[in-house]
């Protein structure tokens, strides 16, 4: 099988293809690397949950959770309460007489064992902890587990009284409460090699509200 190389436009390392349509597209769309790639899609991600849209047609699950739920409407099957984010949505539900996901998932006996599977399991992990596959998972996780532990180290040796709001620090969901933040956060500072001093000195810290730390993660 032939292979076609060209560099990231960004980081200018070199890009792998299979077949040279492939290759001739990304030329043409002066494609980035998957590494490069990923920054910019989590920047603009970033932004459009700041600004409350939704990425991808997909439904904005953290904003979801920050909404108030002012309507309600009891489930035809059980009678269990459900509640609504706006009119619309529960004039829609009752329109079409839906009924509360327990209800749902005993009815048409949803399931996800069988699409659930080991494989998957293992890549939802290395996704979340910000690895490519479940073999860079085992071979780094550790490291940068040491290195958050690090970035904690040096943080907590910091003076926080000289943060601004910190008498406000508390946990998610308590109302006008504050949490510690990192300005260039921890993940970024191990992909990029950052000494974990300097993520965990004074000047990189900061006290933001609980509900812009959720989005922000």
């Amino acid at each position: 099988m032939n292979k076609y190389y060209r560099n990231c436009p960004i980081c200018n390392s070199e890009i792998e293809y299979t077949n040279k349509r492939s290759w001739y597209n990304a030329k043409a769309r002066n494609s980035k690397c998957k590494s490069c790639q990923n920054i910019e899609t989590k920047q603009i991600v970033k932004k459009k949950i700041q600004k409350g849209e939704t990425w991808g047609g997909q439904r904005n699950r953290k904003k979801e959770l920050l909404m108030e739920r002012n309507y309600h409407r009891n489930c035809p099957s059980c009678g269990n309460q459900m509640s609504y984010t706006s009119l619309g949505t529960i004039e829609t539900a009752i329109k079409n007489n839906t009924i509360c996901n327990s209800c749902s998932a005993y009815k048409y006996n949803k399931n996800w064992k069988h699409k659930v599977t080991d494989e998957s399991i293992k890549k939802m992990r290395a996704s979340k902890a910000g690895f490519g596959s479940w073999e860079e998972y085992v071979e780094k996780y550790p490291e940068k587990e040491m290195y958050k532990r690090e970035v904690w180290k040096y943080t907590n040796r910091n003076n926080l009284q000289e943060l601004k709001h910190i008498e406000k620090r508390g946990r998610c969901g308590v109302d006008g409460a504050y949490q510690l933040d990192h300005n260039i956060s921890i993940n970024d500072g191990w992909k990029y090699n950052i000494p974990p001093e300097i993520i965990g000195e004074i000047g990189n810290l900061r006290m933001i509200p609980w509900k812009e730390n959720l989005l922000k993660q």
